[in-house]
Order: structure tokens, then sequence, then C-alpha cells
């Protein structure tokens, strides 16, 4: 094959000798010539070369070295820290590439784990997770004292989870000093949410008094919170309500006009049943402002003044309910109330009649300070009539502060006229390890039926309990007798013939608390010890004087003495039993007074500084012997009954108050 000779026109190339044109092999084809065979194999061929030289050109070009520009940019560049780490940061990402879709156990911290069936399992006893030895030798963990005290005021209160419990009982010096308190409750509660506050005021005469210093005080209440912040226009709103044997509201909607909470306190009435119904009247208020209180979105904040704890069966038919209601509408309650008697329902106010001029003592109800009854209802002759303080509030109301977060103020008696009254200030700090338990009474009482040492002197306790009528007849022991001598020997061989039962009962409470001491050493429940002691001593005391009693009566109706001569408006009405150090019998009753005696000192050495060791000094101080004193009376202070007005109707007798 020769190649074409080269031309100055090289698309036009002469074909070899010999070889005709393809056009005349085709039969005369009249094609252009860039369509030709031939034209297109040269150009395909050309195509290729421009690529593969085009490529080379652009390979040697990257390796080409370019001259930097005129202006170079700095680039900075900071090295990390090098942090020295204990284990790899790895550890503590989750390897897991799934996202999770749904909350499941898996999902779930450790903590958050423990909680499934955490309604089932709190119905069961607690079980160590390692044995206690296994504690003793973890870790301790240290609270660092300068990090609280650094801390900013404000964000320890923001740190405060809502509905924290509270300091469930603080003891004040009067009226004031609990109204500042609650001020700052009411700015922190306004600090999160706008607040609805209900005063709720207890409708007994004795109150009145204390309406009084209420309404003096509201309106440094509501200046001091206005001065806050948070409390700007009508985020904090008032409710007013009373209660006494039935339930009164006295703002017919919550309001923030300070005055007409003052009038609305005003008209607080007084309910001359003497009953209060503190429970049903806390869930009375609450339900009806609940619906107030959602639409708005606010907080609760109820504030009740008592100085009573309020109707007995009320309070134990109703107590959890009103609780669940407070619960139920995020309340918290701040109760301003009174201390309560220790160990005993009731203290007995003295009232002069204003007509007839005799002395009346009307029970009120003030306490007591445990769910259950822990003392001896009696004073070894009857129902008890001393007032002697507890260090604690009554156990419904400091209850209900505990449950819902809020406080239980305790206001000093201001009383004077309070039957036999012991007030006594005990210290915080060693009451705190008598501190009575705040469970409901249902709770309770399963754990009497569960430990033997409390169920022993509870035992003891219901059995010479003078307000049951099956036994009532037993320990009620005659302390009034009759000046007519041949009316006083009878009266004499009955009080005589009781003696033997009554006697019997103590013996048999005697032997029991003996021979059950171990329970007493075994327990490890400071506030059952001290009541196991002071029930003891009383019991050994009481048998005592029961048998000082009995020979007393004896040689007193054999020997009756003549009343003292008395001015002539001075009545002689009869004997009244008293106590006294002088014995009848001293060799019967020399051994239980020995012992009662030493009891009774122990309680006071052991349980120095609580209302244990002052009731153990009264039965100590009171004596061991009986005797009778004439009873005289003052004709003078009879107060005739003024004569109805001609033709009017004729005067009511005075009624005698139910407080």
């Amino acid at each position: 094959m020769h190649r074409p000779a080269p031309t100055a026109d090289w698309s036009s190339p002469q074909l070899p000798e010999g070889q005709a044109p393809l056009a005349e092999h085709a039969g005369h084809d009249t094609s252009p010539g860039w369509l030709r065979w031939e034209t297109i194999q040269n150009s395909a061929s050309f195509l290729v070369s421009l690529i593969v030289h085009f490529s080379l050109v652009m390979l040697m070009a990257m390796f080409t070295i370019i001259d930097p520009p005129d202006r170079q940019i700095e680039l900075v560049v900071l090295e990390p820290e090098i942090e020295d780490r204990e284990r790899p940061l790895e550890i503590e990402l989750d390897e897991s590439d799934k996202i999770a879709k749904e909350m499941t156990l898996a999902n779930l911290t450790t903590t958050e784990q423990g909680m499934e069936g955490m309604v089932e399992a709190s119905l069961k006893a607690p079980q160590l997770e390692m044995p206690p030895t296994d504690f003793a030798n973890a870790p301790l963990v240290a609270l660092q004292a300068e990090a609280l005290l650094t801390k900013d005021v404000d964000s320890l209160i923001e740190d405060m989870p809502v509905g924290t419990v509270g300091s469930v009982q603080a003891v004040v010096g009067d009226y004031q000093e609990a109204m500042d308190q609650i001020s700052q409750e009411l700015i922190w509660m306004l600090s999160k949410n706008k607040v609805l506050v209900i005063w709720l005021f207890d409708q007994s005469e004795s109150m009145k008094d204390d309406q009084a210093k209420i309404r003096q005080r509201i309106h440094r209440i509501y200046g001091e919170v206005g001065l806050s912040e948070h409390a700007k226009g009508d985020a904090l709103t008032t409710g007013v309500a009373s209660f006494g044997q039935g339930f009164q509201l006295h703002t017919r909607a919550p309001t923030a006009d300070p005055v007409e909470v003052d009038e609305a306190i005003a008209a607080v009435p007084v309910d001359p049943s003497g009953e209060e119904m503190f429970s049903s009247a806390v869930a009375e208020v609450l339900t009806l402002h609940r619906r107030y209180a959602k639409i708005a979105d606010r907080k609760i904040a109820l504030i009740v003044v008592t100085d009573e704890s309020g109707n007995t069966e009320d309070n134990e038919g109703r107590l959890e309910k009103a609780i669940s209601i407070a619960k139920a509408t995020d309340t918290r309650v701040f109760i301003l109330g009174r201390e309560a008697v220790f160990g005993y329902p009731f203290a007995h106010v003295r009232w002069m009649h204003p007509e007839e001029g005799t002395i009346h003592l009307l029970p009120v109800d003030r306490g007591p300070e445990a769910a259950l009854v822990e003392q001896l209802q009696t004073d070894g002759f009857g129902k008890r009539t001393d007032a002697l303080t507890s260090g604690f509030g009554p156990f419904e109301q400091v209850r209900m502060a505990k449950e819902t977060g809020g406080i239980f103020f305790m206001l000093p008696g201001e009383e004077t006229n309070i039957n036999n009254s012991i007030d006594r200030r005990y210290e915080p700090k060693t009451m705190d390890m008598y501190r009575p338990n705040l469970s409901s009474r249902m709770e309770q009482v399963g754990e009497v039926k569960n430990d033997p040492l409390k169920t022993l002197v509870t035992k003891i306790i219901y059995d010479l309990n003078p307000y049951q009528e099956s036994v009532a007849d037993v320990i009620e022991i005659q302390q009034v007798f009759s000046g007519d001598l041949q009316r006083f020997r009878q009266q004499v061989r009955e009080q005589q013939a009781k003696m033997i039962t009554y006697i019997t009962y103590l013996d048999r409470a005697i032997e029991a608390a003996e021979n059950n001491r171990n329970l007493r050493d075994e327990s490890n429940s400071l506030r059952w010890n001290a009541n196991y002691d002071l029930l003891y001593g009383q019991l050994l005391a009481y048998r005592a004087r029961a048998f000082e009693y009995g020979a007393y009566l004896t040689n007193f109706a054999e020997n009756p003495p003549t009343p003292p001569q008395m001015p002539a408006y001075m009545e002689f009405r009869g004997w009244r039993l008293a106590t006294t150090d002088e014995l009848s019998a001293p060799e019967k009753t020399e051994a239980d007074i020995s012992l009662s005696r030493d009891v009774l000192q122990f309680v006071m050495q052991e349980h120095e500084g609580t209302p244990w060791a002052t009731r153990a000094s009264w039965e100590i101080k009171r004596g061991f012997g009986v005797k009778l004193e004439p009873i005289f009376f003052d004709t003078r202070r009879i107060n005739r009954p003024r004569p109805a007005p001609p033709g009017g109707p004729p005067r009511m007798p005075v009624q005698i108050p139910k407080l």
C-alpha cells in the first residue's frame, strides 16, 4: 500500500495509479466529499490523537509549580488542650446506631429502671441490696459547706422543687413572727406562679381576739408581698372562709383588694355549737376554689387559723380525704395553731356561771400530738383535767402541713384560765428524738399490731380508759362527797366496794408491764421507751393511792371532822378529794410508793427536758396519800337574774357555753 504524496491541498489526495475513484466503482456516486469513507476514517484518527495529547497536556499542568500570590492569607490553627482522662471518652458515648422511637425499659437510666413496679414494691418491707457491712465500708460523701454558704440565696430558692415537704413545725413567739414567715413563703410561690391564698378561720368565740390580730397585720403581709417584683397586678388573689359546725364562704370570688379581705375577716361569725370540723372545712374550701385555681393557673396557699385540733370524729373520718384533695389541687397548707396537750384530746377552761357563781370546766379540743392514744387518760381517780403541753402541734394539723409541703406554726398558748395548765418550752433538738409518727392512722394501727411493745402499752391504756363505757364505772372514782354525814357514809361504802375491782385492774396491768420489761429494753424507739417508763411508774402510784383512798375514807367515816368555822356568806357544800404526802396505810403502800418514786425519777433523768419528765415530776409532787377538803361556796358570787320587764317575756337562763 502506498501513501499519497503530500500536496498543497491535503483535502484532495491523489489516488495511486491503476485505481479508479470510489465513485466510479460505485456507479458514479455523487455524495459530498466530507461524507466519503476516506474522509471519515481520517477524521476519527485525528480526534483520537487530539484527545490523547490534550490529556497529556492537562496531566503535565497539574505538576506545574505556580508562583505564590503577592498577599498571603495567614491560617491560624489552635492546638486542642490535652486532657488527662481516667477512661477514654468513647466509653461515655452511646455506641448504639439505632434511633429509639418509643420509651422502653432499655431506654431508661438505671435509677429509672428501678421505678418499674414501684407501687407494688412500696407495699413490701424494704430490703438491702448489700449487707450493712458493705455500706459501712463504702466511701463517705462529704457535704461542702462552702458551696452552700457562697451560693446566692435566690438560686437556693429556685433549686427547691415544688412540693418539697416543708419545715413541718415552726415554734413562733407571736402572730407577727408567723406572718413574716408566711410573707416569705408567698413571695417564693409568686416567683414561680400566680397564687391564690385562702384564709380559713375557726368560728369559736375564743378566736375573736386572734382574728383581730390577723386583721391588724394583714395589710403588712400584702404590703411586703406587694414589694416583690413577682406580685404585680392580680398575681396574688385572696379568698376568706370560716368553719365551726358548718362552713361559710365570705368572699364571693377571690379578690386582690386588701380592704375587701379585711372586711371579709371581720364578717367571720361565732358558732355557739363548740364544734370545729377542721378536716371537712379544708376539703370544702379547696373543692370550691379548685376550678378557679385551675382556670386562672394559680397555685393555692391555704392558711388555717385555729386554736383547737378539731372535732375528733371528723378528723378520724375525713383527714385523709382532705389531704388527698389538697395534693390533687397542688395546695400548700399553712396552719397557725396551738400546742397540743400531752397524750390527751382536751384542755379544760375554767368558766364561772354569771348567775350561779359556780365554776365549770369546759373541754376544748387541743390534742393529742399523736395519731393514737399513747398516755393514760386517767389521773388515777378519773378523767384527766390537766393541760400539760406536748412540745408538738395536734397530729391532724401537723400531718396535713407535712403532707402538703406547708408549715404548722405553733403559737404560744395565751389562755389564762386553762385548768391545771403546765406550759413548758422544750428544746426542739431534744424533742426531735421523741417526734410522733405522722403516717396515717390506718398505717399506725397496723404498726401497733406488729410491735409487741406498742401493743402492750396500748392495751393497758385502753383497759384503763375512763371514756370506755364498759369500764367507766370502775375507773371513775368518786371525788366529791355530800356534807350530810348519813349520805356521806353511804357513798363511802359504795366506793369501798368499787375499790376491790379497780385495784384488781391495776394489779393485772402492773403484772403485764413487769412480765414484758424485755420488750422495752429491746425497742429502739426512744418515744415508746418513754411511754412504757412513765406508764409503769404511774400504775404503781395509782395502786398506792387506791389503797390509801380506801383506808382514808374508812377512817374519815368513823371519825368525821367538823367543818371549820367560816363567815356566814361562806356556805358549806361537802367534801372534795385531794392528794397529800401523809399516808393512811403505809404498811400496805410503802413498797409501791418507793418503787414508783424510783421509776418516775428514772424517767426524769432518762428523758430529761421532755413532757415525760415533766409528767413524772408532777406525779411525785402530787403526793401518794389522799385527803378530803371541805367545800365552801361564796354566796356573794351569786348574781340573781334580773326580773323580766313588766308585760315582757321572761328572761332566758344563761346556758353553759360550748367552746
